[in-house]
Order: structure tokens, then sequence, then C-alpha cells
């Protein structure tokens, strides 16, 4: 059957370009492997020149694999499942990058983009070690290919293909008996999931992906040290590689987290979440490994403890997308994906499994030519509490994964572990001590000489800085008024402690760089790295323990049912409803809900806050800002519901962050509600649901008699005092008027209280007042609001760290060119 507005030839040139980069990853692997294992040369450089050219083909055509898939995204071709899916005309134009790498696919492809660019890069650099490290890379390669052709091996489906119809994915639908299914059922996708509608998500995977496809460099070095016997050469040009996927790694992990606190409604950047740990805890095993790296270099001590950091952190990158892309983790993630069956979950543990195996088996054939050297570590000496941070971030890291992994350890065993309900804290309590450590440890090493460092040279350098942390710890401790009592002394001391770490840390590596290098930034890469992680930490310390919650609710309006972005039920007394146009107490702030607009093409609202802040002795403005938070209106089974995004006013010592858990708008709402009337005389008393209204004065009057009425024959006046439960009151003034025979009402609203009142005159004389309880009165919003203070110490410190990081690579590139 011929289709209507079908655009074939497009997808066809994407599946052939992904069986192509299949084919040549595979042609690139095992001629590296035959280049590698030749004796003889002339065969080895013919097999090299081959691998080369089948490598470059297979880069082209991942190339034209991005290219063509991203041209079906933007041209909204509707009839691939992978464009209907995750695309939508209304999207901005920087969000169908977002697209791309939302799908399973996609983030396969993103990561076979970097891994080819990174190999292409190898064979100018690596020399030597060119065809054993090439062999790894192109095995990668050959596995990441894998995971897109979408062809059947016998009854085996290899991959999913993303230039997959829609059609053919679903044959059985009744749609596409219809020749013109694309023109009258497909017009549109279903949408990039909201939590991506965010500019960091738009540069946050690229450089994730980036951090994860280097780790195949410094993970194929170590493999060819170990197949070649060059347990020392494969050092030196792995290092520079290894800095560099520390550096983006931490990068892409930290804009995560950055993601996470414009995007997440739980109120901060971490929380422990298994797509969180699990990018972390590859970049902590390699920190680990960078260290030991160094030792070896310097030392010789070290080497077999860098065989087991290198090639683990590779594997756990592996192993953090089998977490997060199978589905084992369940619903323990805010945004790991749901899996595709079993084909992914077998696909991507036949890839741990291969790249596990190499490492170990070419290990125990080499176990007895590794250089051991048997004379202890000095513990005056450099290495030796370099090897005790580099242990301690593998602990920390095997704890996380551990923990992490959980679910998936009780399907595979059947067990029932758990962490418990504070999730939070779990982690914490073992990671701040781990902090403390490192940050100590990251203060002083820095000082110490390899082998060998006397007492009192260490102590000359040393003293002084250590002093001066005492003090400006000290001094932010207590003026800083840090006192997180939440699980008691023993964690409140742990933060004093951490923090005075943090401080210790930056000040001695910052003095480090002047006093012993002499203010050569060109060598200071870990020192500079090292006052990073230490204002990092300062700001995770400063910022979590001091996160002041703003929205406490004075009110008495509370609303029920609100969740936060993982469904959990808000605190209704932590919530503030502020009712449009009026002027609400906040802390030290008047916080004012100036209105919102409707964005129609997505469905999002966005909120206008003002918040004020006054002088209390002399009523002077201090401070006024506008915080503009936003959501999605999702339609659900239980109606709209909202997602929020929160909005913040970013200052140079804090921010003020805001997400709104509620919102009625009622120009969106039926008023189905009548007036409730009785007779009433000054004096008398009406009750509603949240208290009752007292009638002081009822004054009637006509022109005839009253000359202040020219414009209504006659007019019937009261004043009410309306009391709520609470305690407050509130006035209200309905009226009743006679003109031309033709009565009319002028009601007043109590908004705060959802009521409006009425005022009518019988034929009788009686006069009657009348009150409605309508949720169609008030517009309002309920807002949650914090104010983390010296967060951005965090912000700062990654960027300086990942500075560090790139300094040190290219120091130690220089320094290879130079020797």
């Amino acid at each position: 059957m011929p289709y209507e507005g079908e655009h074939l030839i497009i997808g066809q040139l994407g599946h052939f370009f992904a069986l192509l980069a299949f084919a040549a990853s595979f042609v690139a692997t095992l001629a590296f492997y035959k280049s590698s294992v030749a004796v003889d040369p002339a065969e080895a450089a013919s097999w090299k020149k081959m691998g080369r050219t089948a490598y470059i083909i297979d880069t082209i055509a991942v190339i034209s694999i991005f290219v063509t898939l991203y041209l079906i995204i933007y041209s909204h071709y509707f009839e691939y499942k992978y464009a209907h899916q995750h695309s939508k005309r209304s999207l901005d134009v920087q969000y169908l990058l977002s697209c791309f790498w939302e799908g399973q696919e996609g983030s396969f492809m993103l990561w076979s983009f970097w891994n080819s660019i990174i190999g292409l890069v190898l064979i100018r650099t690596a020399r030597q070690w060119e065809t054993p490290v090439m062999t790894m890379v192109s095995l990668v390669q050959l596995f990441l290919a894998t995971f897109l052709v979408g062809i059947y091996f016998f009854d085996v489906k290899l991959g999913t293909s993303p230039f997959v119809l829609m059609r053919n994915e679903f044959p059985d639908a009744e749609i596409f008996k219809d020749p013109q299914y694309l023109i009258k059922y497909l017009r549109d996708g279903n949408g990039l999931n909201i939590l991506l509608q965010n500019y960091w998500m738009v540069i946050h995977p690229p450089i994730v992906f980036l951090g994860f496809a280097s780790s195949v460099v410094p993970f194929s070095f170590a493999v060819a040290g170990l197949w070649k016997n060059d347990h020392k050469g494969w050092i030196g040009p792995a290092l520079p590689w290894s800095l560099f996927c520390g550096g983006v790694l931490g990068l892409g992990v930290m804009m995560g987290a950055a993601w996470a606190y414009e995007s997440l409604t739980f109120g901060g950047y971490w929380a422990w979440d298994p797509v969180e740990n699990a990018s972390m805890v590859p970049w902590l095993t390699l920190v680990a490994g960078i260290h030991t790296m160094l030792i070896y270099r310097s030392t010789g001590f070290s080497i077999k403890a860098t065989y087991l950091f290198i090639p683990i952190s590779f594997i756990l990158v592996i192993y953090s997308t089998f977490l997060t892309r199978t589905g084992v983790l369940g619903d323990t993630s805010v945004h790991s994906f749901t899996g595709e069956g079993n084909s992914l979950y077998w696909h991507l543990l036949a890839m741990i499994l291969t790249f596990a195996t190499i490492p170990v088996v070419l290990y125990f054939r080499r176990r007895k030519s590794i250089p051991v050297i048997h004379k202890e570590e000095s513990m005056h000496s450099r290495e030796f509490w370099m090897f005790v941070g580099s242990l301690l971030f593998f602990v920390a890291a095997l704890y996380i994964i551990v923990l992490t992994s959980l679910p998936f350890i009780n399907k595979l065993f059947g067990t029932q572990w758990a962490i418990g309900e504070n999730v939070e804290y779990v982690y914490n309590r073992v990671m701040i001590m781990v902090a403390f450590v490192i940050g100590f440890l990251s203060g002083f090493t820095q000082y110490l000489k390899y082998k060998e460092t006397s007492r009192k040279y260490f102590l000359s350098k040393i003293g002084i800085p250590a002093v001066v942390a005492i003090v400006i710890s000290a001094i932010i401790s207590i003026a800083g008024g840090i006192s997180y009592n939440r699980y008691g002394m023993g964690f409140l001391l742990a933060i004093h402690l951490c923090l005075w770490a943090s401080v210790f840390s930056a000040i001695t590596n910052g003095t480090y760089i002047f006093s012993v290098l002499k203010g050569k930034m060109k060598a200071a890469g870990a020192s500079i790295a090292h006052v990073g992680f230490g204002l990092m930490l300062a700001g995770i310390l400063i910022s979590s323990s001091k996160k002041d919650l703003l929205s406490i609710n004075r009110t008495g309006i509370a609303m029920p049912g609100l969740k936060d972005a993982k469904g959990r039920d808000e605190n209704p007394l932590e919530n503030l409803t502020l009712i449009h146009q009026v002027p609400t107490p906040m802390g030290k702030y008047i916080v004012t809900y100036e209105g919102d607009s409707t964005e129609n093409k997505n469905n999002r609202v966005y909120f206008k806050i003002r918040f004020r802040e006054e002088d209390e002795a002399t009523g002077k403005l201090k401070k006024e800002f506008l915080v503009q938070p936003n959501a999605f209106l999702v339609k659900s089974g239980e109606g709209t519901q909202l997602s929020s995004n929160p909005g913040s006013k970013h200052y140079i010592n804090h921010d003020v962050f805001v997400y709104i858990t509620s919102w009625l708008n009622p120009d969106n709402i039926a008023d189905t509600a009548t007036f409730r009337s009785r007779p009433v005389v000054p004096g008398d008393t009406m009750f509603y649901s949240n208290g009752f209204a007292v009638v002081n004065r009822i004054i009637s009057a006509n022109r005839h008699d009253n000359k202040d009425l020219p414009v209504v024959d006659s007019a019937w006046l009261s004043e009410v005092t309306v009391y709520s439960k609470d305690g407050r009151s509130f006035q209200a003034q309905p009226a009743f008027f006679i003109k031309d025979d033709m009565p009319t009402m002028k009601t007043d609203t109590v908004i705060s209280q959802s009521i409006i009142l009425n005022l009518t005159k019988k034929n009788s004389g009686v006069v009657e007042l009348g009150i409605k309880e309508s949720d169609a009165v008030m517009r309002y919003i309920t807002l949650k609001a914090y104010q983390f203070p010296m967060i951005n110490l965090l912000w700062l410190g990654t960027i300086i760290m990942v500075i560090g990081f790139m300094t040190s690579m290219v120091y130690r590139l220089n320094r290879a060119r130079i020797g």
C-alpha cells in the first residue's frame, strides 16, 4: 500500500549508515588487533593502515547517523517512531537537540559520536601505543554500533534502530490501514519530557557523555600496558587523558546538579538520586586512579592499585548506563529510563562482562612481571598520604554504588534490602566524614615531598596556613550561626570539622602556589584543583546546613494534597499561599503574587512574584526583586496537574529559590456555588464553613430624602464584619440599589475566605444577607521558598576545580613534548 507524505529515503540512509558504522568498527577492531599481534613490521603497518581507514569510515558513518536523525527530528517526520516519541512541533528549536538524546538510541549515538572523535585524536597522538589502544577504542565503538543497528541474528534482535517507522513498529494499529494516516492522525508528536525542557539539558548530556567516552582512553592504555607488558610506558600518555576525563566528567556531573537545582523541586542540587550517584562513582574511582598514577610515576609504588582504579572507572561507566537504562532501578530515580526490555539488559550486561574480563585476564597473565616495591612507604612522604586519599575515594565509590545497586541486587538474589526512608542521611553520615578526611589530606599532602620529608620543613610551610584556616572556619561557624541539629550533635560536629577541612584545603593549596611554586600557575594544576575542591565543599556545607525555609505558613490558609518532585507529601506549614495582588509577609520579605501568563503552545504558566524587603525601623525599601518560576500544565486521569520549574534570584552571597506547589485561576473554573440567604437586622450573625459574619449596620435611603443619591432611586447599604476561625476579621460592605424599578446588587468579596456577600431587599420590606462559598472567588498560588547562603561557592569551586584539571593536563602534555 502506498502511503502519502512519508519521507523514506532519509530513514533508509540513516539505517545504511548504522550498518556501515557496525561493519567499519568491526573491521577496525580486527585490523588494529592484528596489527598489535603481528611480528612482521610490514604486516603490522598494513593492518594498521586498514584499521585507520576503517575507523575513519566508521567516524563518517556515525556523524552521518547523527545528522540524519537530527534532520528527521528537526523536520518533524513523525512517521518515524523516534521523532514521534520525543519531539513536537511546538518545541523551541533549542530543545530539539534535547529530543535527540532523550531516548536510548540517541544517547548511545552521542556516546558513539564522542568515542569516534576521541579515536581520531588517538590515531594522531598515541604513537607506539596506537594499535593496542585503538583495538580497545574500536571494540567500544563496535559495541555502541550494535545498539543502533536494529537487526536480527537468528531470533536475537541486536539493538534498536532510531529509523524504524511507526507503521512497522505497530503494524496492527487501525490507523495504518489508511494510506493518509500521516496527514490525518500523526500530525504531531508526543513531545519532549517536560523536565528536559531546560537549557541545562541542551549542554549537560554532551558534556557528561564526553566524560563517559573519554574514560575509555586511560582504560585502553592500562589494558595496553598489561597486554604489552610495559607497566610504566603507558602512564605518561594516559595521564593527560585521565586528567581531561576527570575535569570533563566532574563538570558534567555538576552541570547535572545545576539542572536539578533549576528544574526539580526537592529544594537543592543533590538528593543522592541513583542517576546522580551512578554518574559520580566513575569520577571518584578515576580521581583515585589519577593519584596512584602520579605515585607510580614518581616512586614506583601503587601500580597494582592503578590497574584496579583505572579499568574499573570505565567499567563503572558501563555499569551506570546499565543501572539507569535497563529499568532495574524501577521507580527509585526521578529521571532514570524505564528500559527496553530483556534485550538491552543482556546487551549491556555482555558489554560489562567483556570489558571487565579483558583487564582481569591480562592482569593475571602478567601478575608476576608487574613491578612491586616491598619497602613500605614512609608516613612522612607524599605518596603515603596520596594513596590513603585514593583508597578513601575508592571506598566512598564502593559504598555509594552498593547502596545505589540495592534494587538490582534485590531482583538478582530475591532479597529485600532497603536504605530506609531517610536516604539523604544514610549517604551523608558517611560522606561527610569522607569529605573531612579528603579535605584534610588535600590540604597538607602537597607540602610533603616524595619518599621523605623533614618535620622541620613540613611544619614551617604548613603552620601559618593551618592557623589561618582554623580562625576563618571558626568565624564562619560562629558568626554564620551554623547550628544544624536535625541529626544530633554528632552530625553537627562533623559539619564543623568538615567546614574547617574545606577552608584548610583552599587556603593551604592557595598558599602552596605562591610559597612553594613561586606563582608558576602552569605547574599549579593540582593545587588549583584542590582549591576548587575546598571551595566546593565549603559551598555544599554552608548552603545545605544554613538552607533557610522562607515560606513558613502563618496565614492560616493550608492547602492539602501538595506533592514534591519525588511524589512525597509536602508539609502545608512549609508552603505559603499568596492571594493575587495581596502583599503577604514571608520572613523578612513582603511577597506579592502579581500575576501569571500562559504559553499556550507548550502549556506552560509563568508566574510573577515580587519580593520587597523593608527596614524594620524606618520602613524604607532595602531590596526589591522579581522571581519568575514557571510550571507545565500536565493532563492526567486526576485532572490537570502542575509540574513546576523553580525560579531563583541570584546574589553573590545567597540565592532565593522559589517553586509553585499549587495554583488556582478562577478564570478556568466554572462557578457552580449558590448564595445562601436569610433575613437580617443589625446584630444578626450568619455562619459559613470557616467562620461567621456579623451585621453591624443596615442603612436605607432614597433620592427624595437624600440628595447624595443622584444616580439611583433607592439604596440599602450594609456594614458586615467577617470573623474567621483563626481569629482574623475582615470588613465587607454589600449593598442593594433600585434604579428605574430595576434592582442591582453590589457584592463584596472576602478573598482570603473564598466567600462572596450580597444584600437584597424583598418586596415585603425584609433585607436579606447572602453568603456564597466558592473556589472561583480567589486567584492564588501556593509556593515553597528557600534561601541558599553562599551557594555560589559551590559553582565557583566547580569551575576552579575543572580549571585545575585542565591546567594539569596541559602541563603534562607540554612536559611530554619536551621530554
